[in-house]
């Protein structure tokens, strides 16, 4: 697995960020396997296929959420402007798609299979951009016209793309791995909301209006969740409310009785996670630990951040 997929690259007070470029840094680990359930409509709840739709993610799976259009919109208040989101559409698929940070409104980025992007782009242009990267047409599914690379298939329509990774895992296909997102997006596949308990968990401890939120289960929990005994599931989210930032974990246990309340306040007061966090607070809700904390602006993840 790349190094390049650090906590580094994932989020300093609640500015998620591993996002899009870890796709392609974790694509080929087989060892990875968050957010949804509970009745709400979270932005990304209805591309998030059920555990094992795509072959490799029977465990579950961890994903990124970034909320391009509203960071855009709060400029004025985040610390570091959009600099470190902008990075994010430097890489696969963005790149290769010719769209820019200016032109994506928000990114769904699902590691080690692909994800959900939506824009101001013509699947036309993209397509010709896809070409000159080395794609070529491979038919269409459900209204997406589908490019095929070496080893990375993307579908595009006016303002929608999806995408998807090369994987080293028995029976994963990049076109089915496509359909499987593109059908889940349309309510005709299952959802991981519907379908775990442990993430219809973790839906009801996070924000309603995240801009940006990051969490799983299986896999790689315990890479951001620290080495904590029983956790099954866990989350990350942060919301802006002008020049405030509001950030809010939680660790889900395998039951109540198992839940540490101790272990997870320690794991924030260590976590580069919270660094710039103030007011922290610890609670326990079943067998759901929360931390939430408050900052004056997104941090954003420079190289001193790690």
């Amino acid at each position: 697995m790349d190094s390049e997929f650090t906590r580094r690259r994932a989020l300093r007070l609640g500015a998620v960020t591993a996002s899009v470029g870890a796709v392609g840094s974790v694509a080929g680990c087989n060892s990875i396997p968050f957010l949804g359930g509970g009745g709400k409509t979270l932005a990304y709840n209805n591309a998030l296929f059920a555990p094992g739709d795509v072959p490799g993610t029977d465990e579950g799976y961890v994903f990124t959420y970034s909320d391009y259009e509203i960071l855009r919109n709060n400029e004025d208040n985040l610390e570091n402007g959009t600099a470190t989101y902008e990075d994010d559409t430097e890489s696969f698929p963005f790149e290769q798609m010719g769209v820019d940070f200016d032109s994506t409104d928000a990114n769904l980025a699902i590691l080690a299979v692909g994800g959900h992007t939506t824009g101001s782009f013509e699947a036309s242009d993209v397509g010709s951009s896809l070409e000159s990267n080395g794609f070529s047409e491979d038919g269409s599914y459900s209204g997406y016209t589908l490019y095929a690379g070496e080893e990375r298939t993307v579908g595009v329509k006016d303002g929608a793309a999806v995408y998807a990774t090369a994987r080293d895992t028995a029976g994963y296909d990049r076109g089915s791995a496509v359909e499987t997102i593109v059908d889940t997006k349309a309510g005709e596949g299952n959802r991981y909301a519907e379908t775990d308990e442990e993430y219809s968990a973790l839906d009801e401890h996070v924000y309603d209006d995240a801009v940006i939120a990051v969490g799983g289960t299986g896999g790689l929990i315990e890479f951001f969740a620290g080495d904590i005994e029983n956790v099954v599931g866990w989350a990350i989210s942060g919301r802006i409310d002008g020049g405030t930032q509001y950030v809010k974990s939680a660790h889900v246990f395998g039951s109540e009785s198992d839940a540490n309340t101790d272990a997870v306040d320690q794991w924030a007061q260590d976590s580069s996670l919270f660094a710039d966090a103030t007011d922290l607070s610890t609670s326990q809700d079943g067998r759901v630990v929360t931390v939430e904390g408050t900052g004056e602006t997104f941090g954003g993840t420079g190289a001193d951040q790690g």
